[in-house]
């Protein structure tokens, strides 16, 4: 049996009428804390994601969400905690668990699915899982200011290593260079 999620919000899909259902979802503040543990980030104080769910065929629901966030991550340049905000929109298809079929090849293309059972879905857990897709890999603070000399340019790593094989005697002619001294 699977762990109940940090932030789980049920909603029955009998209760999508033909035309749509909106539903909003938000973490409390102990969900938010819960949910910063999960992620890694030093703190969430909001999220929240406005749905609209429409029901296709054999209990198949489409979502669209509009998802925001407030939280703190840590800059990967200063090692310090900064604010920021995330705000986005997502369309996932919740599908029947025993209809589901996970692709050995995902199509970058496709609407994500999200499997789920019985006759509910959790709108909670698939605004947590969006969130921390959307996070940003290597945050940085707006103001952080990179050590001169950490990010080089094509052109000066070129450089760099034409003249590292210099200092190591690897030219492009060293084989050639080699090669005439054995005929020798």
């Amino acid at each position: 049996m699977a762990a109940k999620p940090e932030f789980s919000r049920l909603t029955a899909v009998r209760r999508i009428a033909p035309g749509g259902l909106d539903v909003t979802v938000e973490a409390t503040p102990e969900e938010c804390e819960q949910i910063a543990v999960r992620l890694g980030l030093p703190e969430v104080s909001m999220v929240r994601c406005k749905y609209h769910l429409t029901a296709t065929g054999r209990d198949y629901v489409t979502a669209h969400g509009a998802l925001a966030a407030r939280f703190k991550q840590t800059c990967v340049v200063t090692l310090e905690p900064f604010e920021d905000v995330l705000a986005g929109s997502f369309v996932v298809q919740f599908v029947p668990a025993e209809d589901f079929e996970e692709s050995a090849e995902p199509d970058l293309e496709a609407i994500d699915e999200i499997p789920y059972e019985g006759d509910s879905i959790d709108l909670g857990e698939a605004a947590v899982e969006q969130f921390a897709l959307d996070l940003e890999p290597y945050p940085h603070a707006p103001d952080a200011v990179l050590p001169p000399g950490l990010v080089m340019t094509e052109e000066e790593a070129e450089k760099r290593a034409q003249e590292e094989a210099r200092a190591r005697g690897n030219t492009p002619f060293s084989a050639l260079e080699q090669l005439r001294r054995k005929d020798s």
